[in-house]
């Protein structure tokens, strides 16, 4: 079961990595809906607030966001 988990965890690393280097381009890191639509606030304003950061800082966190998932998933196998 540890295996499974670990693969899942590279494989969802690899595609976030996957997107942030090559699909996403900088409008893709605004956040452009109006607070309130889901229903989740506390998130929408979080995003919001990160919104407001340089889209380079975002995509930074993104990649590391995604290199995390990656090592996890690496030390669970």
């Amino acid at each position: 079961m540890g295996t499974l988990i670990g693969i899942l965890a590279i494989i969802w690393g690899i595609f976030i990595l996957y997107s942030s280097l090559f699909k996403m381009k900088k409008r893709d890191y605004k956040n452009q809906s109006p607070i309130g639509v889901s229903g989740y606030f506390e998130f929408e304003f979080l995003f919001r607030l990160l919104s407001k950061s340089p889209w380079r800082l975002i995509k930074g966190l993104t990649i590391l966001i995604g290199l995390s998932f990656v090592t996890v998933g690496t030390i669970i196998m």
